[in-house]
């Protein structure tokens, strides 16, 4: 008995201890609420997805992803908006639930660039002037809806400054004029009776007024800019069948690295012109330096 009584002293000492020990860990390390966190954490798979905390989450991860999505679409826009390389391309790659955005600086590029006066019939070089005084331009934002075309010129802020509206009949015209091809003209299948040195061709193309010389011929600092050498020029076959109202006028030009030509629709009365001017020029030259020369005259 007396020792059933000593063990049964030890028994409660030890658990006395132990419970000392046990509440003297929990008062300074919180081991008892840390534990019962890791096993809360270790199901919160398991529960329900109820509550204000979980709907918080909820938001957090919706908001993440939507900020990743924003950033990819506007790393893709930024990359294809750097990848283009004329007007022709901007309104090739524009499609309905697309927009792009390009920069000022792209957009005067491509405006300057284009071989023609197509691009004044979007904007007036001097609207552009007018934007530009403002000198809070920025970028331009291209969408596609419909039948319609918007471009907004846009600040820093995103704040539209000018807005314009154009037909997508417009997307259809540049795709069909000024189309710039690298090779030679008989490469574009241009028959090599109908191709001259430029040499013959300029001549004719002084003689011309101011507006038939622009719809035939672009700007010579398009070539010139470039290092382009302008070498021949020649105009198409009428195409058989129907009457055509276009045939092409190519220029042909030479660059560091290749040949490369631009190829202009115009009018088949303007082309006939053209060509009879140039082949009267050479027949009279042809025939000035084959008329012998008369006793007494010097050559």
């Amino acid at each position: 008995m007396k020792f059933a009584g000593v063990r049964k002293l030890w028994h409660g000492v030890a658990m006395l201890i132990v419970l000392s020990a046990f509440l003297f860990l929990e008062f300074y390390t919180n081991l008892f609420e840390k534990s019962v966190g890791y096993y809360l954490k270790w199901q919160n798979h398991k529960r329900p997805q109820l509550g204000r905390m979980w709907e918080r989450d909820r938001q957090s991860l919706v908001a993440q992803a939507k900020i990743k999505s924003i950033r990819s679409s506007l790393n893709l826009q930024r990359e294809t908006a750097l990848g283009i390389t004329s007007f022709k391309h901007l309104f090739e790659g524009l499609s309905p639930g697309f927009p792009l955005i390009i920069s000022r600086e792209k957009f005067l590029q491509l405006y300057y660039d284009f071989p023609g006066q197509w691009s004044e019939r979007i904007i007036s070089s001097y609207d552009l002037v007018e934007l530009d005084s403002r000198k809070n331009w920025d970028k331009v934002f291209l969408k596609r809806f419909g039948p319609w075309i918007t471009l907004q010129f846009i600040d820093r802020q995103n704040i539209p400054l000018h807005e314009l509206f154009l037909s997508i009949d417009t997307l259809y015209e540049v795709q069909a004029t000024r189309t710039v091809k690298r090779g030679t003209l008989e490469d574009a299948e241009f028959p090599s009776n109908r191709i001259f040195p430029i040499s013959e061709f300029l001549p004719v193309l002084k003689s011309l007024d101011a507006t038939t010389q622009k719809a035939v011929f672009p700007e010579p600092r398009w070539f010139l800019g470039k290092n382009y050498h302008v070498t021949r020029v020649g105009v198409s076959d009428s195409p058989t069948g129907e009457p055509a109202q276009h045939v092409l006028f190519g220029i042909e030009y030479d660059t560091d690295y290749y040949t490369g030509g631009l190829l202009i629709p115009v009018a088949v009365g303007l082309a006939n012109n053209m060509m009879s001017q140039v082949e009267k020029a050479d027949l009279v030259g042809s025939n000035s330096d084959e008329s012998p020369s008369s006793p007494g005259e010097t050559p």
